[in-house]
């Protein structure tokens, strides 16, 4: 217990002293902050979920005494609860005969979905904490953007020059980019962490076959919901706008996998997977037409009609 706890101290030193540059106002810092889960993440994967915890209340106090309660609120819903529940949850398993070895580990099409989940409560969070009706979140959002752009120098060239139009727009794709950033950011960080804890030879689980990824079966229309509520006026289209665009991203990923597992054994596999990931990251837009494979298969199952049966079984789903 006593070393799981200096490992948990260690590791929310690390994870404060990433977020500490930004709050310090440093714009040098904000790649690293992306990477704030990533200690959390490695103690509870290659050591104990205890560790994480430790870690995570270490951080959390520790920034909270130097910037207040907003931001150890800000610091653990944002970071530190979601680092610690996902990698508690990569590690949970269950006795199964049909499974490999005889265990079933927890899936990473639920672990996705609970990214989604804790992404989005860090949202609403953040909103109904910025203000208590939408309007007053489109004004505080304005207002905040009115003086950023006064601070650049104005409008951009060629823009409308009206910042509060330029205001209200912002503050209606805010939350679902920020629900976007932060799904990936988390998702980035836990496989990171995988691969630290795995290359280290403390990782429990095996390493599932992620071409293999599967999100739960209603996903499809969980994600056909939030869209139609995310159609509708206040800070309850707009959460759901944020947990839309987090499930989004996860069928993006589960488009990816499509790719992944469907060229397998094909001579031009590396110039397919090279060209979708190039394009995606140079351009942005194809991730949607991953995202829309991703669904088409949640509902035909392409990779079984289409796929060269190549590989294990994913030791995730398994």
């Amino acid at each position: 217990m006593v070393p799981f706890i200096l490992i948990g101290i260690v590791a929310g030193a690390a994870s404060a002293l990433l977020v500490a540059g930004v709050a310090a106002g440093s714009m040098l810092a904000v790649p690293l902050f992306y990477l704030a889960p990533l200690p959390l993440m490695i103690g509870g994967l290659a050591f104990s979920h205890i560790a994480a915890a430790v870690g995570v209340v270490a951080a959390s106090l520790g920034l909270g005494a130097l910037y207040g309660t907003t931001f150890l609120t800000a610091y653990l819903v944002g970071i530190g609860l979601p680092a610690w529940v996902l990698s508690y949850c990569a590690l949970l398993a269950r006795q199964d005969p049909a499974a490999r070895d005889g265990v079933a580990w927890f899936p990473v099409g639920g672990l996705m979905i609970a990214g989604v989940i804790l992404a989005t409560l860090s949202i609403v969070v953040a909103l109904f904490s910025l203000a208590g009706s939408y309007d007053a979140y489109v004004d505080a959002v304005s207002r905040a953007f009115e003086v950023f752009m006064k601070a650049q120098g104005g409008a951009p060239a060629g823009a409308a020059g009206d910042p509060v139009a330029m205001g209200q727009t912002v503050a209606i794709i805010l939350p679902a980019t920020a629900a976007a950033v932060l799904f990936s950011t988390q998702m980035g960080c836990l496989y990171l962490a995988g691969r630290a804890a795995r290359l280290s030879g403390r990782l429990a689980r095996p390493w599932p076959d992620l071409a293999g990824l599967r999100l739960p079966g209603m996903t499809p229309l969980a994600l056909a919901g939030l869209v139609a509520i995310a159609m509708t006026p206040g800070l309850l289209g707009l959460s759901a706008s944020a947990a839309g665009a987090a499930l989004i991203v996860c069928y993006t990923a589960a488009g990816f996998a499509v790719l992944h597992y469907v060229t397998r054994g094909r001579a031009a596999r590396p110039f397919i997977l090279i060209g979708a990931w190039v394009l995606t990251l140079a351009i942005g837009w194809p991730a949607l037409v991953m995202a829309l494979i991703g669904v088409v298969d949640a509902l035909f199952d392409l990779r079984r009609r289409i796929g060269t049966a190549g590989g294990p079984p994913a030791a995730n789903d398994r």
